[in-house]
């Protein structure tokens, strides 16, 4: 049996691209048996299993070059060298979930970290930091709550299937009874200034409420590295514009309401000594 080039495609899913670029680096003959009437280039089934190979191989990383070694170097040592290379994807896998976390975390704040002043730090730093303390998938604390929230965005409640519904409840079982308190507690400050938008973000009892959300945070702030750092400028960077900008904001409209939300956002910035539109 000989195969076309059409065949390969077809039935293996290899390009013609493909299969020139073998040709080039030399992974395969490029002087291959052809059909005599039509000088077509044509496979044999050892041809077939040897691009197989080689489309294998270069797809979990691979170069040409160390392809062409693993086939044509009797003292290649395969053992070594696909132990080196299960390494590389163990890391790169664990970067590629690093990143995409991140890129979540940004997506659902709808914010990206930066530095209050340029220069102050070198990027590579930055990024280091950022991994560590704006991951929110990582970290214990928070990763519970952002499950839920990629369950309550996707779809409304009323759609939910048997399934999604334990695995609420799961989540909701393994969450600290503290967490649970500071959340409702904090929600409930945030429903009271949304209903309070006759009086305008910048009144007195707006304001108040607002400063007692403020010290209610300090008070009940469970990670030492924000000790001293809740100030109302940081309470307003950094709560504000969740009620927003990015995933998040679908779930506090639901709460609030959409101009509940805009109310809340221009109330804490205010508190902070911020426009929203500054944030």
């Amino acid at each position: 049996m000989r195969y076309s080039v059409k065949w390969v495609e077809e039935h293996l899913g290899i390009t013609r691209k493909a299969l020139r670029y073998y040709e080039k680096e030399k992974l395969m003959p490029s002087d291959g048996s052809r059909n005599p009437s039509n000088n077509y280039r044509e496979y044999t089934e050892e041809d077939l299993n040897r691009i197989w190979g080689i489309k294998l191989l270069i797809g979990i990383g691979y170069t040409a070059k160390e392809v062409y070694a693993i086939m044509n170097d009797p003292c290649f040592d395969f053992y070594t060298s696909i132990s080196e290379k299960v390494a590389e994807l163990e890391k790169q896998h664990d970067e590629d979930i690093m990143y995409l976390e991140f890129a979540k975390s940004i997506k659902f704040t709808g914010r990206i970290p930066t530095v209050s002043k340029l220069g102050s730090i070198r990027f590579d730093d930055f990024l280091d930091y950022c991994h560590e303390n704006w991951n929110f998938y990582d970290d214990p604390a928070t990763a519970p709550f952002m499950k839920i929230a990629e369950l309550l965005i996707s779809k409304p409640a009323q759609e939910w299937n048997p399934d999604e519904v334990e695995r609420l409840s799961t989540i909701f079982e393994s969450f600290d009874l503290e967490h649970w308190a500071i959340a409702f507690a904090v929600n409930g400050y945030y429903q009271v200034i949304a209903d309070m938008q006759d009086l305008g973000y910048t009144s007195e009892t707006v304001q108040r409420v607002v400063r007692l959300l403020h010290e209610y945070m300090i008070r009940s702030n469970t990670e030492p590295e924000l000790d001293g750092k809740i100030t109302p400028q940081f309470m307003a960077r950094y709560a504000a514009p969740s009620f927003i900008e990015g995933d998040i904001s679908i779930l506090q409209e639901r709460n609030y309401g959409k101009e509940g939300c805009i109310f809340i956002a221009k109330a804490l910035a205010y508190y902070g000594g911020y426009d929203i539109d500054e944030l």
